[in-house]
C-alpha cells in the first residue's frame, strides 16, 4: 500500500516537473536566438515565468508529499517533532488569536494525545505557504515543515534571492529592466545560468521528497 502511494507520489512530481521544464525549455530556446528588444523582453518574460514555475512547482510538490503523509495514516509518536508541530499548527494559530485560557488547555490535551493519527490540510496556506514571494528564507519553512534537509539548497541562496526574486519582483511591479544592460551575450548566458540552476532546485525538491518517502525519514526513529 505505501509502496503503490509512492509511486503515485512520484508519478505527480515527475509529470508535474516535465511540462514545466518544456514550457521553460522552449522560452530559454526563443531568448538564444533573440536580439535588440525582443531580446530584453523574452528575458523579463523568462525571469517571469521562471518564477511561476518555481513557486508552483515546490508548493505542488510539497502539498502532494503531505498529501502522500496523510494517506499513510501515521500516529503523532512515531513521527518527527516537525510533522507533529504541522498538525496542530491550525489549532495553534486559533487558540494564539483567541487568547483563550480554556482553549489553551484543550490544545494541550490534543498536544499531548501522540495516538492521533497525522493529519493537515494539504491546500491550506497556514500549512503550507510560499507567501507569494518563495525566497530562500520561505523555502526553509517549508523544507523545515516537510522534514528535509536544507543544505543542498544553501549554495544557491543568491541565485534564488538575488538573481531569481528581486528581478521578479520589480519585473511584476511594473519596473522596467533592462536586462540586457548593453551585452546581449552576458545576459543570455547569465538567463541560462539561472534556467539551470532552478530547474537543477526543483529537481532536487522531488528528489529529496522521494527519498524521504522511499527511506520513511518522516519517522522519528530514522
Amino acid at each position: 500500500m505505501a509502496s503503490s502511494n509512492l509511486e503515485r507520489l512520484q508519478d505527480r512530481l515527475n509529470n508535474q516537473l516535465t511540462w514545466r521544464k518544456k514550457e521553460l525549455t522552449i522560452l530559454q530556446s526563443q531568448i538564444e536566438d533573440a536580439s535588440g528588444e525582443t531580446l530584453n523582453t523574452l528575458l523579463r518574460s523568462g525571469i517571469t515565468l521562471l518564477y511561476a514555475h518555481w513557486e508552483g512547482y515546490i508548493k505542488m510538490a510539497a502539498r502532494e508529499y503531505l498529501r502522500y503523509l496523510n494517506n499513510l495514516e501515521c500516529k503523532l509518536v512515531d513521527l518527527k517533532q516537525n510533522f507533529v508541530v504541522l498538525h496542530h499548527k491550525k489549532a495553534i494559530i486559533g487558540v494564539r488569536a483567541s487568547n483563550n485560557t480554556t482553549s489553551f488547555g484543550t490544545l494541550f490535551e490534543k498536544i499531548t494525545n501522540q495516538e492521533q493519527c497525522f493529519k493537515v490540510k494539504e491546500h491550506d496556506n497556514d500549512i503550507i505557504t510560499t507567501e507569494s514571494n518563495l525566497k530562500f528564507k520561505v523555502l526553509v519553512e517549508i523544507l523545515y515543515s516537510l522534514g528535509l534537509p536544507k543544505q543542498s539548497f544553501e549554495l544557491k541562496k543568491p541565485f534564488i534571492d538575488i538573481k531569481l526574486l528581486d528581478k521578479r519582483n520589480k519585473i511584476s511591479h511594473g519596473e522596467y529592466v533592462d536586462l540586457c544592460n548593453g551585452n546581449e551575450e552576458s545576459a543570455k548566458e547569465e538567463f541560462k545560468e539561472l534556467y539551470h540552476v532552478i530547474l537543477e532546485l526543483m529537481d532536487e525538491f522531488k528528489e529529496k521528497i522521494i527519498e524521504a518517502g522511499l527511506h520513511q525519514a518522516y519517522l522519528k526513529a530514522n
